[in-house]
């Protein structure tokens, strides 16, 4: 993977996502019209048993293809390219290339089932690949080799119906003696990416020790993040409640509107039979819910108005209705930037004990492993958002403070942790504090 480099101006460009988007699209839009038909089904009502069974049986293909629409609108800016460099593959900002001199051939296989046809592009390396690429891990393939003496794994990338033009661009730059022709496969041939293992091996790390006087071995080390080196002004937003507050007031619109229609739709228009009831029931357990998660809203809404994280030369700095904390940079052993999916935070590693009911920076204290032995365990974690900011807050940590930056960790589903509410609320009310989040 590479951070600073582009295709040639002449390369080949496929637009990968945009390709996959509108192939499907045909096919999701029938899906999602068979769940707007199970709608006006049920607001016409009188319906029988067998009706519901249908409605819930049609609703379920509506929701899978609004799924897959989402899905593909997402992937939509992914983009494939070939040059004289070789394969590369563009995820928006984040761009990844499969060099032509690292492969032993090339060439796109193909199967014929009953109503489908598979197409997809191989690169086969002359040496071992890093099978966790972030972003080239779902291309991974464990199978026979090309030729004896070349690796298992190789790159496997599902082009559908646009095997023609990434034939031509192989073609076209490919090294004579690696492309080797189309080839057909049986039909189960195209296998899957390895998620359960890469998520497992990204989470857990691979470098090992062995605990003293046991035969343990625990994991010592997490997959790397790589971070784009970006210009970064004097100052660097690590998060801004107001691009929250925009999100969560959006999300509670959205909810209010389709409680409000869904209200409407199972309210009984008359009778009081089974349906009827059921349907009133319905409609209760629709709103209690959706006020329910509306308080969870405006209760994180109000833990985070007007808060602001930045960073500088001087270290990071928390503000709040005019009020401000700051965590030095000379108060810090390490730093750097911990990711799960969803989410990357920022992580401050003190050299001594650090205040943990300080009343602006409490919320961010966890309790954690330390850096190295000797520290002590409690840190400051700082959610970093919204999360393209990440590299911006990397080149700050490596500007400003080079000799404390740890880089970045992939790190498990949760290990964010929580805020020590009750225990931070049970010490301030003894020493008179007050409880601010």
């Amino acid at each position: 993977m590479i951070l600073d480099g582009w295709p040639a101006q002449d390369a080949t460009f496929v637009r990968y996502g945009l390709r996959r988007l509108l192939y499907r699209l045909p096919f999701d839009v029938v899906a999602t019209s068979f769940g707007l038909a199970a709608i006006w089904l049920v607001v016409r009502g009188g319906l029988s048993v067998i009706g519901w069974m249908v409605v819930a049986l049609m609703l379920g293909v509506g929701v899978v293809g609004v799924v897959q629409i989402a899905f593909r609108w997402r992937a939509r800016r992914w983009v494939t390219a070939f040059d004289a460099t070789g394969f590369w593959w563009m995820r928006g900002k984040e761009v990844a290339v499969i060099r032509w001199d690292s492969l032993a051939g090339v060439g796109i296989y193909w199967a014929r089932g009953r109503n489908t046809r598979i197409h997809s592009v191989e690169l086969c390396p002359s040496h071992e690949i890093d099978r966790d690429d972030p972003l080239l891990w779902q291309f991974v393939r464990d199978t026979d080799p090309l030729r004896p003496g070349l690796p298992r794994l190789r790159y496997r990338i599902d082009v559908g119906d646009s095997h023609a033009a990434y034939e031509k661009a192989l073609r076209q730059w490919a090294p004579p003696g690696l492309w080797f022709g189309r080839k057909e496969q049986p039909l189960s041939y195209a296998g899957s990416p390895d998620q359960t293992g890469h998520r497992e091996r990204t989470a857990e790390g691979t470098d090992t020790r062995a605990v003293e006087g046991t035969d343990t071995v625990t994991r010592e080390t997490r997959a790397a993040l790589v971070f784009d080196a970006v210009v970064i002004d004097e100052k660097v937003v690590v998060s801004h409640s107001i691009v929250l507050q925009r999100r969560r007031l959006g999300v509670a619109l959205v909810m209010a509107l389709l409680c409000t229609w869904a209200v409407r739709v199972l309210r009984p228009w008359q009778g009081n039979d089974t349906g009827a009831l059921l349907r009133q029931g319905l409609a209760v357990a629709v709103t209690l819910l959706t006020a329910w998660a509306l308080a969870l809203l405006a209760r994180s809404a109000w833990g985070d108005w007007d808060r602001r994280i930045v960073m500088d030369s001087a270290g990071v700095h928390v503000t709040r209705h005019g009020e401000a904390a700051t965590v030095p940079w000379d108060s810090l052993a390490g730093a750097g930037i911990y990711a799960s999916p969803g989410l990357h935070t920022l992580e401050l590693c003190p050299k001594g004990e650090i205040d943990r009911d300080d009343p602006l920076l409490w919320p961010y204290v966890r309790d954690d492993e330390p850096l190295r032995p000797g520290l002590p365990r409690l840190r400051h974690r700082m959610a970093v958002w919204p999360g393209p900011s990440r590299h911006a807050v990397a080149e700050a940590c490596r500007t400003w403070a080079p000799e404390l930056w740890l880089g970045g960790r992939r790190m498990p589903s949760g290990y964010e942790g929580k805020a020590d509410r009750k225990g931070h609320l049970q010490r301030t009310r003894g020493a008179g504090l007050t409880l601010r989040r």
